[in-house]
This record gives C-alpha cells, sequence and structure tokens, in this order.
C-alpha cells in the first residue's frame, strides 16, 4: 500500500493505493504517526486507488478512526471502488464511518 497526504489547513486529505490488508500493517503504521497530531479537522480517506480491502485493513481503518477521534477529528472514506465498497457494505461499516461514494 503506498499513501499520500495532502494538509490544506482545514482539512487533511490521505490517498490510498494498492491494497489494505496484512502487508500493508507497517505502511499503515506510518500513516498513522504521520496523522499524529492533528486535532479537531476533518481527514478524508480517498479509496478509488484502493484495489482490494481485508478484514486486517478495516481493522486498520478503525484504528485510525479511534486515533483521530481521540483528538477531535472525523475521517470519512470516500470513492471506494465497488469490491471495497461491496467489504465495507458486508461489514456495515457505514455504521461507523462516513462512507461517500
Amino acid at each position: 500500500m503506498q499513501f499520500r497526504v495532502k494538509d490544506d489547513g482545514s482539512a487533511v486529505h490521505v490517498s490510498l493505493e494498492g491494497q489494505l490488508n496484512f502487508a500493508a500493517n507497517e505502511d499503515f503504521q506510518s500513516l498513522l504517526t504521520q496523522l499524529n497530531g492533528i486535532k479537531n479537522r476533518k481527514v478524508t480517506f480517498e479509496m478509488s486507488g484502493l484495489s482490494h480491502i481485508d478484514s486486517v485493513g478495516l481493522g486498520l481503518l478503525y484504528i485510525a478512526r479511534e486515533d483521530l477521534a481521540e483528538s477531535g477529528s472525523s475521517i470519512s472514506l470516500v470513492n471506494p471502488r465497488d469490491n471495497v465498497f461491496r467489504m465495507l457494505e458486508l461489514t456495515e461499516a457505514h455504521k461507523t464511518f462516513e462512507i461517500k461514494r
């Protein structure tokens, strides 16, 4: 998994590419370290470049949500591909995350 972070001062935009799974754990931890310290802002995860997500990847998103919530920030998931959206739908992630298609 690769990621890019763009901070415009009022919101943070994170672009995810590749696969969000067990193999992405180390990269995702680097992302969380980079997001550490963001307070009271909206963080958008652009998921159109994400080709696959599994249960570990979902767990990583939940960890990100918890970490960001502790500092008053919120998270939204935008533009997931059909297969990624299906996984989010099957796991009822919409009850926890704001998801925009």
